[in-house]
């Protein structure tokens, strides 16, 4: 795979394609990203990169956050059990063991989804793909005390960990 400023400068739509589903459903982050880094080689370092790419999204309207916030699926919910996830998410519930919940599992985290949505009108959102249920259950019960403007910054950073971990297995990291 090339890197970053190789992919830019050879093809605006192969870059945009490589990179269009590390934020869920909201490609106008790496959008957005076309043009610094086409013209800057220092963001074929990935870390550059992906700081970058953060930057973006944590700089843009809070429309657009709000917007990418809602975006990303229940963990374990509808969605997964369905198969109607993207590809990186269904990776990453995978490697966190939620593909394979017991009923009771499901039961739990469908009323702690709904518990947090209901408290926060988004969803619970955390970067699983180097998690267990345990740590994940533990996480979701602890962030369910604070407050709506420390969860909206908790989901946005949750979101960049999880752009990162997605560059990373873009390039076989």
């Amino acid at each position: 795979m090339k890197l970053p400023t190789e992919l830019a400068n050879q093809s605006a739509k192969e870059f945009l394609e490589v990179f269009q589903n590390l934020y869920e459903h909201s490609p106008w982050f790496v959008e957005q990203s076309l043009v610094h880094v086409a013209a800057d080689d220092k963001y074929n370092n990935l870390e550059k990169f992906h700081q970058l790419l953060s930057e973006i999204m944590l700089q843009a309207k809070s429309e657009l956050q709000d917007n990418l916030i809602v975006a990303h699926p229940m963990l374990a919910g509808k969605k997964a059990q369905n198969n109607e996830l993207t590809d990186f998410s269904t990776t990453e519930q995978k490697s966190a063991g939620l593909n394979d919940c017991s009923d009771n599992e499901i039961e739990l985290f469908k009323e702690l989804n709904n518990k947090y949505f209901f408290k926060f009108n988004f969803p619970f959102i955390m970067a699983v793909k180097e998690k267990n249920k345990s740590e994940i259950l533990v996480s979701f019960k602890k962030r369910q005390e604070n407050s709506h403007l420390q969860e909206r910054l908790n989901a946005l950073n949750e979101i960049n960990k999880i752009a990162w971990l997605r560059i990373k297995e873009i390039y076989g990291l």
